[in-house]
């Protein structure tokens, strides 16, 4: 089967310089994510929202930040649309399209390791930096640069061989393959997957759009079924469904799909008096870097899914993704004494965007707490 976005699919790398050639681990995964709503209880009205519209701002220094290199298709100094972001869940689920299928199956997946810059089937791709190409083959190509840099481009008929000394700008290292519709980047340094979009790297970037929280919900296991949120006790998963929406709009096929923030962090303070029970905690941030683990079950709940998944031997067409991120995994609720509280979810993209949802609950572990 021919995937939708014409080709296969970088996920995760764990790529070595020197004597070991760089091999990425590649899934028949279409492009593009999203964060859906999640069904189920419906939370309280954004807290706070705030969006940027400059140049991205690094929200420790306050300043604008410079880009350290350009756009890897003309017009090489304007922005450029971007369907799918550093560390969405890459998924192909092996059974069934049916909510059991969804929440147990077996899946091929992964975090996406660059991004999708969005451009029409045969638009030459260049080196956003000089180098030499160290991997050629038919659907991509490695350039490496100085200071443990390298970038890879995805999804495109090369024209280059190995080493080639290869000038950003100027050297055409392939074209976008027919039925893409775009260029897959990863920036790699010593190694490692880095995000592009963080602050200090491709530009020019602006993003106004502020990514948003749709839900918070609970869980006894993460393929279990909703809690209510009035009657929690013991041990529980607790369950962000979130965002944001690509600052330019794609064209064509994946207009209108959503991606995912760049960080999700989370506080419980007792309600209504406003005690702070658990202080500002980061549950996801991949705004730098990806997770430690490979797994994308470490960051994402069961029932997560890309945009136009795929469901056994069929993808579903035109429908958005829905990313659920675990925000605890088993959060102790006999660390609050029986009450009422408060649980408050911010989602972030790579400008310090951000904005909050919360979700009130109750607390009861005594034992005697049913009884008549």
């Amino acid at each position: 089967m021919t995937p939708f976005d014409g080709g296969r699919m970088p996920t995760n790398s764990h790529l070595q310089r020197g004597a070991q050639r760089r091999m990425a681990t590649m899934f028949l995964l279409a492009a593009a994510i999203g964060g859906g709503a999640l069904a189920g209880r419906t939370a309280l009205p954004a807290q706070t929202s705030t969006a940027a519209s400059t140049p991205q701002v690094s929200s420790a220094t306050g300043e604008t930040s410079a880009s350290s290199y350009a756009w890897p298709v003309k017009p090489f100094d304007r922005q450029h649309p971007v369907r799918g972001s550093f560390g969405d869940p890459r998924s192909i689920f092996r059974g069934n399209p049916t909510l059991r299928g969804l929440m147990t199956s077996r899946c091929a997946c992964s975090y996406h390791q660059g991004i999708d810059v969005s451009a029409p089937d045969g638009t030459d791709v260049y080196p956003v930096r000089s180098g030499v190409a160290r991997i050629v083959t038919p659907d991509w190509v490695e350039v490496d640069s100085e200071g443990g840099n390298a970038f890879q481009y995805w999804h495109i008929h090369a024209a280059v061989k190995v080493g080639d000394h290869v000038q950003a700008r100027q050297t055409v290292l392939g074209q976008i393959l027919r039925g893409s519709e775009h260029v897959h980047l990863t920036e790699l340094q010593n190694g490692k997957p880095t995000n592009p979009l963080a602050p200090g790297h491709i530009g020019p970037y602006v993003d106004s759009t502020t990514p948003r929280v749709s839900a918070i919900t609970f869980r006894a296991q993460d393929a279990g079924p909703d809690l209510l949120p009035e009657y929690l006790r013991g041990n529980v998963e607790i369950v962000a469904a979130a965002g944001d929406t690509p600052t330019l709009p794609v064209p064509g096929k994946w207009n209108g799909l959503p991606v995912t923030p760049s960080k999700l962090t989370y506080h419980v303070d007792a309600y209504p008096s406003g005690q702070t029970m658990v202080a500002e905690t980061t549950a996801m941030d991949v705004g730098r870097d990806l997770p430690g683990t490979s797994d994308m079950w470490h960051t994402y709940a069961r029932g997560t899914r890309m945009n136009m998944v795929q469901m056994g031997v069929h993808r579903y067409w035109y429908q958005p993704g829905v990313y659920l991120f675990k925000l605890a995994t088993s959060f102790d609720t006999h660390r609050l004494k029986d009450g009422v509280y408060r649980i408050t979810a911010t989602a972030w993209d790579t400008a310090g965007n951000h904005s909050s949802t919360s979700q009130i609950i109750n607390v009861h572990n005594r034992k005697t707490w049913l009884e008549k």
